[in-house]
């Protein structure tokens, strides 16, 4: 009479143990999809920082670009360092290659305003949608944008020695003290380009 019992109640148990998968299946159909995690922890300050940054170099250039650009800073940022401490090198917003002291040289532009577009695409940046295509880049440069602005730099320190005024954009362009291929030389390993733009690791 065992074996009777038990094959009387295997068929029940399976039926039940399908149901309960059925209906977990219907459970998780109806569930959104978690929320995408951040990518950091990230504030206003940061947001405003790769925005800005994505205004003042190349605000023409491709999405492609900018999300690299947002990363490259990420990925040169200090064990603990925030990205607005990154890409502002304590010197606040302004242009590339100038320093308010006590801060540093900034190692990117941050001079312009940013656009509604520009905090879109760093707030995806930051939330982890766009991952990196040239993963370890941590610095870019336009060659022919560096060239010339190398070559107005040239001329204004040279007009400082001479004891002139200078322009708005040679007072703007002083910081530009390398041109391309001297840049080229000291990042040394190029990781890759998009829209003439080189990225070095």
């Amino acid at each position: 009479m065992a074996n009777h019992k038990t094959s009387a109640v295997v068929p029940v148990l399976f039926v039940v143990g399908v149901v309960g998968i059925v209906t977990a299946f219907a459970a998780l159909e109806g569930t959104p999809p978690p929320r995408r995690r951040a990518l950091l922890a990230y504030d206003d300050q940061d947001l405003e920082a790769a925005a800005r940054m994505l205004a003042s170099e190349n605000p023409h250039g491709s999405q492609a670009l900018h999300i690299e650009q947002v990363w490259s800073q990420l990925n040169a940022r200090k064990h603990d360092e925030s990205l607005f401490d990154r890409i502002t090198a304590g010197s606040g917003f302004g242009p590339q290659g100038r320093r308010v002291l006590p801060g540093s040289k900034r190692p990117v532009a941050t001079d312009a305003s940013a656009r509604a577009q520009d905090r879109v695409l760093a707030r995806e940046i930051l939330e982890g949608q766009h991952p990196s295509q040239l993963p370890g880049a941590r610095a870019f440069f336009e060659p022919e944008q560096q060239n010339a602005a190398f070559q107005i730099g040239e001329r204004a320190r040279q007009k400082l020695k001479r004891g002139l005024a200078l322009s708005k954009q040679e007072q703007r362009l002083l910081g530009y003290e390398k041109d391309a291929n001297q840049i080229r030389k000291s990042w040394g390993r190029m990781i890759g380009r998009i829209d003439g733009v080189e990225f070095f690791g």
